[in-house]
Order: C-alpha cells, then sequence, then structure tokens
C-alpha cells in the first residue's frame, strides 16, 4: 500500500518492527462489508503481558480509558465522538508520517498505522472520558501484539469491542556471497467474470533463486520476500479488424493504489465491471463489445528489480 508517497506493509505481510504498518480492518454483515456507526479508538497492547486479552475489558466487554492510559503501547483515535463522517476519518491522501488517525480504505474497511519509523506519541483526553494520557505509539520490539478497535453497531447499540493480532518481526537479515537472481512465477486464478459483476482479479506469485551456491534456508527466505509498488493493467482484446487491436480500460496510474497484497503475496484488484458501461474507450467506439477477452499485466518490484509480466488473459461474459 502506497499512502500519499509512502509505502505501507500490510499486518499480514510479514511487517518488520521498523517499517511503517497498516493495522487494518473489515467490518462485514450478512456477508457484504460495512461501515460500523462508530468508531472511538484503536488501542495496541503487548500480548505477552495480556495472555487473556479479555481481562484488559470491564465487566461490560469494554476497554476502560484508565486501562488505555496504564498499558497501551500505541491508542488512535478520531474526532468528534467517534462518529464516522468526513470530519473524522481522515482521507488516505492526507496521511503522513506518525499520524495517529483512523483512516477509511473503502466501504467498511479501515486501518490505522503503526510507524516504526518516526512514531509520534498520541497526547490528550482519550474520548468520552476525563482521562488524560500520553502514549509513546512506539512498538519497542518485535513479537505478538492485540489491537482492539471499539465500535458501535447500529448506531443505536451499546459499545463493543473487535479484538485482534498483530505480529511485527524483526528485520531478517542475511548475507550472500553472490548477487541473488530471482525467479518470478506469477498466474491469473480469476479466468472468467460475467459482465455487471465486481469482482477480485487474483494473482498468485512465487519467487525463487536461481543460485545454486545459496543454501536452502537462505532460498526458503527469499520465497516470502515482499513485491512492492504493484499495479496492474487492464487492456480489451479486439479481434475486429476495423478497431483497435489492444484499448487500454485501466492503466497502471490508476490502480497502483487500489491493489491489496496477501502475506503469499497474491496480489488483488477488485474489478468492477459496471464502469465500462460509461468508459470513455466504450463511448469512443473503441471496444466493439463489451464482451470478450481481456489481457491482465502485473507490474512491481523485488529487490532491485522491476517486474512486468506477460500478459494473463480473462473472458469476459
Amino acid at each position: 500500500m502506497n499512502l500519499n508517497g509512502y509505502e505501507i506493509v500490510d499486518r499480514l505481510n510479514r511487517p518488520s518492527v521498523n517499517s511503517r504498518v497498516s493495522v487494518r480492518i473489515f467490518f462485514m454483515n450478512d456477508g457484504n462489508t460495512v461501515d460500523p456507526a462508530e468508531i472511538i479508538s484503536v488501542s495496541i497492547f503487548d500480548k505477552s503481558a495480556n495472555q487473556y486479552p479479555e481481562t484488559l475489558l470491564n465487566a461490560s466487554g469494554i476497554l476502560e480509558p484508565s486501562t488505555i492510559a496504564a498499558s497501551a503501547l500505541a491508542h488512535y483515535e478520531t474526532t468528534g465522538g467517534g462518529i464516522l463522517n468526513t470530519n473524522t476519518v481522515k482521507p488516505t491522501s492526507l496521511y503522513e508520517p506518525g499520524d495517529n488517525s483512523i483512516f477509511k480504505n473503502g466501504p467498511g474497511e479501515y486501518f490505522v498505522v503503526v510507524d516504526g519509523i518516526t512514531p509520534s506519541a498520541f497526547t490528550g483526553q482519550i474520548q468520552n472520558s476525563n482521562v488524560t494520557a500520553t502514549i509513546s505509539n512506539e512498538i519497542p520490539r518485535s513479537g505478538e501484539f492485540i489491537d482492539i478497535w471499539t465500535v458501535k453497531h447500529p448506531g443505536s447499540s451499546n459499545y463493543k469491542t473487535v479484538i485482534n493480532t498483530l505480529f511485527l518481526y524483526d528485520n531478517t537479515f542475511y548475507t550472500t556471497t553472490e548477487a541473488p537472481s530471482i525467479k518470478c512465477y506469477n498466474n491469473l486464478i480469476t479466468k472468467k467474470i460475467e459482465l455487471g459483476s465486481k469482482r477480485d482479479l487474483k494473482i498468485l506469485t512465487e519467487f525463487t533463486l536461481e543460485n545454486r551456491n545459496i543454501d536452502d534456508a537462505t532460498k526458503n527466505l527469499f520465497k516470502t520476500a515482499l513485491a512492492i509498488n504493484p499495479k496492474i493493467k487492464i487492456e480489451k482484446i479486439n479481434e475486429d479488424h476495423n478497431l483497435p487491436a489492444r484499448v487500454e480500460v485501466s492503466g497502471f496510474t490508476d490502480t497502483q493504489n487500489l491493489i491489496r497484497v496477501t502475506s503469499e503475496n497474491t496480489f488483488m484488484l477488485n474489478w468492477d465491471t459496471e464502469t465500462l458501461r460509461t468508459h470513455p474507450q466504450l463511448l469512443a467506439g473503441n471496444l466493439g463489445s463489451m464482451l470478450g477477452i481481456y489481457a491482465v499485466t502485473l507490474q512491481y518490484e523485488i529487490l532491485n528489480e522491476r517486474i512486468v509480466t506477460p500478459q494473463m488473459y480473462l473472458q469476459l461474459v
């Protein structure tokens, strides 16, 4: 994920304690992503000191402000009482290092950034309380932590807590006596999509080292190497000789901040095919039919290389 020019590592992608980490959550209801009525705060605690996270909660299952002030390693809040609107959830385009805001990245998708490079302390009054605290917002070591979200949904209900696990890793430091020669395998899993649907384009990626003189233990480390700055281009393939052979419907620049990367380096782009009905290229007569074959090209960076994959194809029916 790239926020305002800064690279942010997702919580599932083996984040280093010395990196900027997106602590992300998806709110779901009946199989759909939904926005909660309110998000009051997000607090992060050391799991080793709280083996049973429920011990941090009061009898009503709520995180007390006094507990946050005494034990939290990091704390993040919205403003205005936690009600979700444009004044309380900061746009991702305004992110700056050390930002202690809660961000929204899409329907039901929210995150805070644990900044292991330039942390900035939370100082002030904890929401919905008279408790004032200064919390460093600096995670001092690698290990297992818990993030506790205090939310309300629906608006007429009581506050509740949502507890997740966060792992931060030491930098995986190792050496080799020769430059690594890495080989990349990419495979588009999504082969067929119905027109009008909104689907994730999923591209599986594997990395292997071709160096014979590098031992297997080091080679295994490269299997979890982090691919960064992913971008996807989608082009319509026309067989009609009266039309352009390839027509771009979504470019690398359009998708560079929209791609999600899993811990297994699977790239995912959510493509709403309904937007093709009003696409400028369709209105200009360059697509012919919206149905047909589309080419998907993935670009990303790993080590000192920029990888552009061969075109992978899917059918829109």
